[in-house]
């Protein structure tokens, strides 16, 4: 936004006008401001159900880590039944 500046005005006009572009500048600062703050806000509750999500996968793949544990054991009780046949 731009504005062109008379050279006839007095130097309080030219005075108002920067403080009256400077107030804009700052209300569009606030507001950018408060924009990024909404994202961050956003980024961190998607992150905090990544991380759940994660947990979640990790406590999945752990219980199928144990079953398989379980059923390589019980393979090798049948392998040593059919062997001892």
């Amino acid at each position: 936004m731009s504005e062109i500046l008379p050279l006839t005005r007095t130097p309080q006009d030219r005075l108002e006008t920067a403080l009256r572009l400077l107030a804009i500048a700052q209300e569009e600062q606030r507001a950018a401001v408060n924009d990024f703050r909404e994202s961050l806000y956003t980024l961190r509750d998607s992150t905090q159900q990544l991380q759940a999500s994660l947990h979640g996968w990790q406590r999945q793949l752990a219980a199928t880590g144990r079953d398989i544990n379980q059923a390589r054991d019980a393979v090798r009780k049948l392998q040593a039944t059919a062997d001892a046949m």
